[in-house]
């Protein structure tokens, strides 16, 4: 287990190393509202860290991948919340006399769930296993966002943290769970 305060701690060392690295991740602070009984709230500060990129398909389609890391504290642990959007439009543009770049602007359609694991996760339709990735994918509204987000169900995630010793819980799950998305980390962060 991993508690909130340890999380946001490491969240935040955590996006300070990968933008040291020249890699897309940002740290997002939002209030969330939570329930307490009946019609009343309370606001809560959250933290969560964001990265997107372009991912382009074997079909040569582009797509635009958002991934979210937040704290889920039923399990008390990191869960990755993701999503891939189709890109409707593709605008290039001149930067001084010899560079040009594209910039491609998604259309909110996401991407339907047997795309996202046939063209994306690559994962075959034959792993089938209840360890399968396939099986661990859920389909919920992200916490923050409110939206249909996917996200690798955090049921395990204390049992498979427990079999690795580290000094960082969040690096050393981003270098299990963040694998299985086709994330990368940079090789001054990879657990040896």
């Amino acid at each position: 287990m991993l508690s909130e305060q340890k999380f946001r701690e490491e969240l935040q060392k955590f996006v300070e190393q990968m933008s040291q690295n020249k890699w897309n991740w940002q740290l997002k602070e939002v209030k969330i509202r939570i329930m307490i009984f009946s019609a009343k709230f309370k606001f809560q500060n959250g933290k969560y860290a964001r990265e997107t990129h372009l991912e382009t398909l074997s079909s040569g389609k582009i797509v635009s991948a958002d991934i979210h890391i937040l704290y889920n504290s039923t399990y008390q642990v990191p869960t990755l919340w993701f999503n891939f959007f189709e890109n409707s439009e593709r605008f290039s543009s001149k930067v001084g006399e010899a560079s040009k770049i594209d910039i491609f602007v998604a259309d909110g359609a996401p991407i339907p769930f047997e795309e996202v694991v046939r063209d994306i996760l690559k994962i075959p339709e034959s792993e089938e296993s209840d360890s399968s990735l396939r099986q661990r994918i859920s389909h919920y509204e992200h916490p923050i966002l409110g939206v249909l987000y996917y996200n690798i169900h955090p049921c395990n995630t204390e049992k498979i943290m427990k079999e690795l010793k580290t000094d960082s819980y969040l690096i050393s799950w981003l270098s299990v769970y963040g694998q299985q998305l086709g994330l990368r980390l940079p090789d001054s962060l990879k657990v040896h």
